[in-house]
């Protein structure tokens, strides 16, 4: 067993562990408890509950007509830039430019040894090559066959970048582009092979570079492309010109702030049961389309007038400057004034402008940075007054003129940089129609077709028509109220469990200058709202205090509030000020104070134009707030939740783009585990959090996750469940093995400490998959709830892997797009319950989310633990400053101080 290796800080602390299952594997050795097999639960037969409906997907079957032996290779290409500076192309990069720049030289480099070396590549013998654009490489023929396998199976090609027809390039006289051999690098490709060693239910069987071939070679005409299509992660394909592919301009519509859409597909080899069911194995292409945002290709001056709408040639003010720094921060962008094109990445927005900014020259005079340009470069600015950008240099920040900096092409924009997102969102929701005219339409642009001859020379036949097939609908029926489509309408009277107010409560209404909210508005929202409250059961006084209060002053109030025993305070809070709601949250831990946060906007639409369900929502949520319960969920059959702890796990790892060590100071960004719980009531998901290494595939915080939960539940019912049934989200299909090895014996091995009578289930949910559900009859032009497939939708075989017990379940109504039906894999099983049951259990959940009278995507206890991941999160990052220098060690006691076990809030969904 790899234990791995712990590294120390010079005061001898742990920094972090080596591979990403140290955490667990450790507990497990201080426990003496042995690792899992890594095999999945034995699939049981499907469910017979509900209605047959015929659905489409997007699921495209693929035949293997012919056995071919494919022959791997390691490409290596690199260059010397200078006597000590080298610049290596098969370098894998992460940012969305240096990954299609390489890639396109990589490209232009292979081919152009290829088209110069025919006889090394045994071209004339009909050999065929599958190439990545980067380091892998396949042929039909082996390169080095006349060799014997002790002699170096190595050839490096010396190319002049010239003759590669890349203007980057061409100052590069000497390129070395060397084909290497691994051991063992052949594997026959066969219909009979593939399934065998695709799907077996021991995971250590299968052999992953099966599906690798495959999705490389469906996608070597988009990987040879380079101009026509961006290839990016996880086989996702954009149309760069997609007008010209025969896309619509309505498919690349503009959406602010200088960006585009685009559109594009993701492309996944799937292996799966197929239509005649279990037992079998069927390899398949899942085709999904999409739109994505991209940034134009303007100059950065340009980019600033489209993100703030002010004319940036006299300087933005701070405003305007806060709107466009996080839109355009860490693009990559280049320069032309000098001899060559030299690409840079943004940091920021300087306050300053070319003419304001002056420095010291070598002779230690000084000049500005515009008289700089105009003497050195004999560039007199357009616009000298504008604001400086600021560009990571040579590992220094250095300022640069907006104009003379140019976005490049072809980088998708980031979540970070959609501060303006509600446009882009809604244009990539894509509608069904759409999405499948996208998927059909990309099929044929990106050469799946039966014209590919790659693809018949390797015998790879994928069919023209997705696959269709027969599912089940659930019905719903929820006490005396009928769930239709997802959603009811509250039931009237009071609510289950009204929460009672303290005596002690505010409401504050927080804007700045433009905020559009009266004295006279607060009063009246004021009244609506202890009135509803009232309706509902709720006994409750007027507010001890009310009032408008600036923005800069609401958080200086609200500890006031809290130093004077109050409980309760709601705040309304301006549309435009975003960043007060995760100071709000850091001091409702820190005081023990519930604080409620509505927009402006929501409390306008209340005020004056009497919408009374979003009143009603707001009411659901203060009476879950304030430890209430607003309705329960029953079945006609015995409670599905009676003598059970139903826990939700979820995980928020580090934003992209953050290091696990800072600057090699030791500081951390933790994984932040969520998670919630029926412990304290049936129909109640209360939960908390824990800090945990970050990079760790298996969660060894599964021990404090089970141990909080049980307590809370024997605490509550004076006795230990039956049954533990968990649902995890954060794992992929490629952490299945370590979960099995190694997370689920520690979670087994902490219940066994309560009472060895407990069974487990184990369920991994999640939304990250390519598969997609439509209705059998999809007519266009209707709204998203119509189009898209209902609630209650069941896919237990066909569709699923067959080595694994799996369901997919569509739980909620679609209001936007397509419904993304989440895929439910058991990892383990102790009931061996049969598939109805868990389905139905899973659906039941899904109907518990108390604020809102719909059902939501996924059960209400992952829904909840997602939800109180995020607010971790939020606390971490705003928690005191000493925080940052805790080392992992320390993260437990973190958690104590953020978390809230110890509070009064350890019974109540603080988070709703």
């Amino acid at each position: 067993m790899n234990t791995g290796v712990v590294l120390l800080d010079q005061n001898d602390q742990k920094l972090y562990q080596t591979t990403a299952n140290d955490a667990c594997i450790n507990r497990l050795k201080e426990l003496n408890v042995e690792s899992g097999a890594k095999i999945y639960t034995t699939p049981t037969e499907p469910g017979t509950l509900g209605k047959q409906v015929d659905v489409g997907t997007n699921i495209f079957g693929v035949e293997v007509t012919k056995e071919t032996t494919v022959h791997r290779f390691v490409v290596h290409a690199k260059a010397d830039l200078t006597s000590t500076k080298e610049v290596t192309f098969t370098k894998k990069g992460k940012e969305d430019f240096v990954v299609l720049d390489r890639r396109e030289k990589c490209c232009n480099l292979f081919f152009n040894a290829v088209e110069k070396n025919p006889d090394f590549f045994k071209m004339k013998d009909g050999n065929h090559i599958v190439y990545d654009g980067q380091s892998t490489l396949y042929t039909t023929i082996n390169l080095f066959s006349e060799l014997d396998c002790n002699q170096t199976k190595s050839k490096v090609f010396q190319i002049n970048g010239a003759d590669t027809g890349n203007d980057e390039l061409k100052t590069l006289p000497c390129i070395s582009l060397e084909i290497h051999a691994p051991r063992d690098n052949s594997i026959t490709i066969s219909a009979k092979i593939l399934g065998e060693r695709t799907a077996d239910q021991n995971i250590e069987v299968n052999n992953r570079e099966y599906t690798q071939f495959l999705e490389l070679a469906l996608n070597q005409h988009c990987t040879r492309e380079t101009k026509r299509f961006g290839c990016f992660e996880h086989g996702k394909v954009y149309f760069l010109n997609a007008t010209e592919e025969g896309f619509d301009q309505r498919d690349c519509v503009d959406v602010g702030d200088g960006k585009a859409l685009y559109p594009g597909l993701k492309k996944t080899i799937q292996f799966i049961e197929g239509p005649f069911g279990r037992g079998q194995n069927n390899p398949s292409l899942v085709i999904d389309g999409m739109k994505a945002a991209f940034h134009k290709e303007q100059t950065v001056i340009q980019k600033l007038f489209e993100i703030t709408g002010q004319d940036p040639s006299n300087g933005l003010s701070s405003m305007a400057r806060e709107k466009a720094t996080p839109v355009i921060k860490g693009l990559d962008c280049y320069s032309m004034y000098t001899s060559r094109k030299r690409h840079l990445r943004i940091v920021g927005i300087f306050h300053e402008s070319a003419t304001g900014t002056r420095f010291e020259l070598p002779d230690g005079k000084t000049c500005s940075i515009a008289e700089y340009f105009r003497d050195k470069y004999s560039i007199n600015l357009q616009y000298p007054k504008a604001n400086l950008v600021v560009c990571k240099d040579r590992g220094n920040n250095n300022y640069f003129p907006a104009e003379l900096m140019t976005i490049s092409k072809n980088q998708r924009a980031t979540i970070p940089q959609q501060t303006q997102s509600q446009k882009t969102t809604k244009e990539c929701a894509v509608l069904p129609d759409v999405r499948q005219r996208i998927i059909i339409k990309g099929k044929t642009a990106v050469n799946i077709t039966a014209e590919n001859e790659l693809l018949n020379a390797l015998g790879i036949k994928v069919y023209s028509e997705p696959l269709k097939v027969s599912l089940k609908e659930l019905g719903y029926q929820r006490s005396t109220v009928k769930s239709e489509l997802g959603k009811w309408r509250p039931p009237p009277g009071s609510f289950v469990k009204p929460a009672a107010f303290q005596d002690l409560w505010a409401l504050y209404a927080v804007g700045n200058q433009n905020s559009r909210f009266s004295v006279s508005d607060l009063s009246q929202f004021t009244g609506m709202f202890i009135d509803a409250c009232k309706k509902r059961g709720m006994i409750i006084k007027p507010p001890s205090e009310t009032s408008l209060c600036h923005m800069d002053n609401i958080i200086s109030l609200l500890e006031n509030a809290a130093a004077s025993k109050c409980k309760f305070a709601f705040v309304i809070t301006d549309d435009s000020i975003t960043h007060l709601h995760k100071k709000y949250k850091a001091l409702e831990q820190k005081s023990m104070m519930v604080i409620q946060d509505m927009k402006i906007s929501k409390a306008n639409s209340v005020v004056k134009d009497g919408k009374r369900l979003t009143l009603e929502n707001v009411i659901n949520k203060t009476n879950m707030k304030l430890g209430g319960l607003n309705y329960t969920v029953s079945d006609a059959k015995k409670s599905m939740t009676d003598e059970q702890l139903i826990i939700g796990v979820g995980v928020s790892a580090p934003p992209a783009g953050t290091k696990y060590m800072m600057d090699n100071k030791g500081h951390l960004n933790p994984q932040i585990i969520g998670f919630a719980s029926n412990a304290v009531a049936n129909h109640e998901f209360v939960g908390d959090f824990v800090l945990a290494p970050s990079g760790q595939d298996t969660m060894a915080s599964i021990e404090d996750v089970l141990k909080s939960s049980i307590d809370l539940f024997e605490m509550n019912r004076n006795t230990l469940p039956k049954r533990i049934i968990i649902y995890r989200s954060g794992a992929s299909d490629g952490s299945h093995a370590s979960i099995l090895a190694y997370e689920i014996p520690l979670a087994r091995a902490t219940i066994q400490g309560y009472s060895k009578d407990i069974n487990l289930i184990y369920i991994i949910v999640t939304k990250e998959h390519s598969y997609r559900f439509f209705r059998d009859q999809l007519r266009s032009g209707g709204k998203a709830t119509e189009m898209n497939i209902p609630p209650g939708i069941v896919l237990d075989s066909a569709v699923t892997n067959p080595a694994c017990k799996q369901f997919f379940l569509n739980g909620h109504t679609t209001l936007q797009g397509t419904a993304k039906t989440p895929l439910y894999t058991i990892l383990a099983d102790d009931c061996n319950a049969p598939m109805d049951r868990l389905e139905e259990l899973t659906y039941t959940l899904c109907h518990h989310h108390q604020i809102v009278a719909l059902s939501t995507s996924i059960p209400t206890p992952l829904y909840v633990a997602n939800e109180y991941a995020k607010r971790g999160r939020d606390l971490w990052a705003h928690g005191p400053n000493e925080a940052n220098e805790y080392h992992e060690e320390h993260l437990k006691e973190l958690s104590k101080q953020l978390g809230y076990k110890n509070t009064v809030f350890n019974k109540t969904r603080i988070n709703a």
